[in-house]
């Protein structure tokens, strides 16, 4: 505000009414810039003047507060009528009076406009509605009543949403939003909803209504009823942005010339922000394929789909697949792009392809298994015959006590002593067969992995060498679990030797043990149920493997070291292992990085068992009562006569049958007692545990001791061995068949 004394007061320079204030004298110390104009005096000329010079005649102000009206002269001599509103304020220079005056001519001009403007609102041929900044209606014309057929005493207070679709309450909220903001909105494709239910398509534009201080006091909604031609366009339209796929209109240039909604959130453009641009600026390699969609005849049919890149507004990829079709218009030619966004259906595929490649995987381990599994029961029957025979001609040796001139009998026994080794070698990997072909015999118990841990890397020590560094952690709350920790330590032992032969120069190998917890989609992952599993994870730094390698480590046989450095069966008995105790194992590796084995299994529920101590065996005794009888049975003829002939010397009477049926008879018929059936599990006829059954009926107090190396038919539901069933292992010596002979017949 204009001020001689240096009294403002905020704001008055804005206001529109003209404003001067005067001081006891009569004469003006302030003034605005609209009293500057009404008068058309500038503020120099308007400082220190008598407030007389403004009216037509010398006027003596009242001293009290109100608005009075009297006649004003401009600088230029013309005259208007006025209505001044008095107001005295105390300042620091003492009391001043402001005076606000209002050109009575100019309120009666814009009066007067506003009924003018009301009346073509009032009787415009299209529905115009007003509304305040919170979409509450405050005015409804003759046209809206007899478009929309509601009257104005019923929509005037209600929201603007009444007479629209509910699923457009978006769109209004946005264009209240956009108006509140300035901005004129144009919806093309609107649609209301009359009294009577019926839908009416129509153009709307909603506008910023301005008060007299510049804000924005309402929004202003005129609508126009649709010709055919548009109603067509807007159904079009409508059906284009209801289609779940982006559709984009381009000219044969490649520029765009529509595209529906689900484009522009595909790409993160609005609508508006596509019209006008190039094709590229979504898809850069499409161009090719628009140009020789242009040659085509409309009428042919969709073109074969392209792949190609998808480009967002935010820089970002995604896989696409395009059909492009052509369209003629009275614009020339339009060709639509659909655009698939291909990225899920890409994932798909891939998992698909990883689930087919682990069941062909799985099925390949599980026949190699089964084959392994198969040759190694028949060949722990030839070591059996080995061994048996091996150590009946060590103890024959060891009788001798002269020897001959040229020293054979230490030869006969260094050859002895070198079958023994090498049917044990033989031994020891047909138990790597039959862990893989998840045919070993196990002896389920619930411990601690940690534990197991801890005294497998006690055992380690000297043998990784000083160059690996060995590290373990496990949680401090561990779940138990339930298997054969025997097996576990071998699945352990064999893991550390890998990655001590990956890493030549030293490193470090890393053992954890975490408890995980695995929903439906992550257990479906590995072929296993949801639920609670300890994790057991393996990992080195040594060279790694490529990725072919990896595909096929847990087959058996399969080694890529060199000849003679290994058998090919430490991983495949890891997963055989794993496997049996209903875990599960993978491996994740590459060159020049080391290598990662995880193992995961079930957790348990039970309390742990306190881990035994190292238990050796006790030497065989010999039998001090020579009654005792035994009965073998077992189809391998070699076999039985080799235990016949160590039962025999260890002070048995021995009885032998050479199938199920043959020893049922041979029991029938023997008037004595048997005290010890021993006999093989798999036989042709009746199995083992038939044998079994059927003397124990008749001899209930006879002892059973099954030998096998091949457990399956003796494992329960769960896939263990009973508690009633005792088991000796083939290939087993003549010191361990008669310790475990002498343990069954022991008195309970």
């Amino acid at each position: 505000m204009r001020q001689g004394t240096g009294v403002t007061e905020h704001g008055v320079q804005e206001m529109p009414s003209a404003i001067v204030a005067i001081d006891p004298d009569g004469r003006i110390t302030q003034a605005n810039s609209c009293a500057e104009d009404l008068f058309g005096y500038s503020w120099d000329e308007l400082s220190r003047r008598p407030l007389d010079d403004l009216f037509r005649e010398p006027t003596e102000l009242p001293d009290v507060t109100g608005d009075i009206e009297l006649a004003c002269r401009r600088k230029d001599g013309s005259l208007f009528d006025a209505e001044l509103s008095l107001t005295p304020m105390d300042t620091p220079e003492g009391q001043l009076v402001s005076i606000e005056i209002r050109d009575l001519g100019q309120r009666n001009r814009a009066v007067e406009r506003m009924r003018w403007l009301s009346a073509i609102v009032e009787h415009a041929h299209s529905p115009i509605v007003s509304a305040d900044v919170d979409g509450i209606i405050t005015s409804w014309n003759t046209a809206a009543e007899r478009v929309y057929g509601w009257t104005a005493e019923a929509m005037i207070g209600r929201p603007i949403s009444t007479f629209t679709e509910p699923v457009h309450a978006e769109v209004v909220s946005e264009t209240l939003a956009k108006v509140r903001e300035g901005e004129t909105v144009h919806i093309p494709d609107g649609q209301i909803v009359r009294a009577d239910g019926r839908r009416v398509a129509v153009s709307v534009s909603a506008s910023p209504i301005v008060g007299p201080n510049g804000s924005i006091a309402g929004i202003a909604y005129a609508a126009r009823d649709l010709s055919e031609s548009e109603r067509a366009e807007a159904k079009f339209r409508w059906l284009l942005n209801a289609t779940p796929l982006p559709i984009v209109g381009v000219e044969v240039s490649g520029r765009i010339r529509m595209a529906n909604t689900e484009a522009a959130r595909t790409f993160g453009y609005l609508v508006d922000e596509l019209i006008g641009e190039h094709l590229d600026t979504l898809l850069p390699d499409a161009q090719k394929a628009v140009t020789a969609e242009s040659r085509h005849d409309p009428r042919d049919p969709v073109s074969e789909p392209t792949r190609l890149a998808g480009h967002r507004k935010d820089g970002s990829l995604f896989p696409a697949e395009i059909l492009l079709s052509s369209l003629l218009t009275e614009d020339g030619l339009l060709i639509a792009v659909t655009v698939h966004d291909i990225t899920a259906r890409l994932e798909s595929e891939a998992e698909r392809v990883r689930l087919e490649n682990q069941l062909q995987r799985s099925q390949r381990l599980d026949s190699l298994g089964q084959l392994a599994g198969g040759v190694a029961h028949d060949f722990n029957n030839v070591l059996a015959i080995i061994l048996g025979h091996a150590s009946i001609a060590e103890e024959d040796l060891a009788g001798i006590t002269h020897l001959d001139d040229h020293g054979r009998l230490a030869g006969a026994l260094r050859a002895v002593e070198q079958m023994h080794q090498a049917a044990e070698r033989g031994s020891r990997l047909t138990k790597q067969l039959l862990a893989f072909g998840r045919r070993e015999i196990v002896r389920p118990q619930v411990f601690l992995l940690s534990e197991v841990t801890a005294d497998v890397v006690r055992l380690l020590a000297g043998t990784l060498g000083a160059d690996v560094r060995v590290s373990t952690s496990s949680d401090a709350d561990l779940w138990p679990v339930t298997a054969d920790p025997g097996r576990i330590e071998q699945v352990l032992v064999n893991l550390a030797v890998n990655a001590r032969d990956a890493m030549p120069q030293g490193g470090t190998l890393q053992i954890d043990a975490v408890n995980v917890a695995l929903d439906s989609a992550q257990a479906a992952r590995y072929g296993l149920t949801d639920g609670r599993y300890v994790q057991l994870r393996v990992t080195d730094t040594g060279t790694g493997m490529p990725p072919e390698v990896v595909e096929r480590a847990f087959e058996p046989f399969y080694t890529t070291k060199p000849d003679g450095q290994g058998t090919g069966l430490g991983l495949a008995s890891v997963y055989g292992i794993v496997s049996q105790a209903a875990g599960h194992v993978y491996l994740r590796s590459r060159p020049g990085w080391g290598t990662s084995v995880t193992v995961l299994l079930p957790a348990s529920s039970g309390e742990p068992s306190v881990r035994p101590g190292a238990q050796h065996p006790a030497a065989p005794a010999e039998s001090t009562e020579p009654e005792r009888t035994v009965l073998v049975v077992d189809d391998e003829p070699d076999l039985r006569k080799s235990i016949e002939i160590i039962l025999g010397r260890g002070g048995y009477a021995v009885l032998t049958a050479g199938s199920g049926d043959e020893a049922a008879q041979l029991a029938s018929a023997y008037p004595g007692s048997i005290d010890l059936l021993l006999t093989d599990v798999t036989m042709p006829g009746l199995s083992g545990q038939e044998v079994a059954r059927r003397l124990r009926a008749d001899r209930p107090s006879m002892r059973v001791l099954f030998m096998s190396g091949f457990a399956q038919p003796l494992l329960t539901s769960k896939g263990t061995i009973g508690p009633d069933v005792t088991l000796v292992e083939k290939p087993f010596t003549r010191r361990s068949l008669l310790a475990k002979v002498a343990e069954v017949l022991a008195p309970a």
